[in-house]
């Protein structure tokens, strides 16, 4: 998921690039919440509310005539980035 988040940002200026790479995203993001092992740990739950938040900050500045708020798309791509390699795969 990470790693779509960060491909859209690359192609930030190319907005059906960015919703393509944010929905492969989200797709993750579905599969993540119908398995099992996340039912066995509450840090996913955050993460994925995260995710959603980033997203929908993404997707708006991406349909958004003038965007904006590129740069707290990035600082957010990097907090989840931190908040996932915490874990234990």
């Amino acid at each position: 998921m990470i790693e779509r988040l960060e491909s859209a940002y690359k192609v930030r200026f190319d907005k059906e690039a960015v919703l393509i790479f944010l929905n492969d995203a989200y797709q993750n993001a579905l599969m993540l919440r119908s398995e099992e092992l996340r039912d066995q740990n509450d840090r996913y739950d955050s993460f994925l509310e995260e995710f959603d938040h980033t997203r929908d900050l993404f997707v708006s500045q991406a349909v958004d005539r003038y965007p904006s708020n590129y740069n707290k798309v990035a600082e957010k791509i990097s907090e989840l980035k931190k908040l996932s390699e915490s874990f234990a795969y």
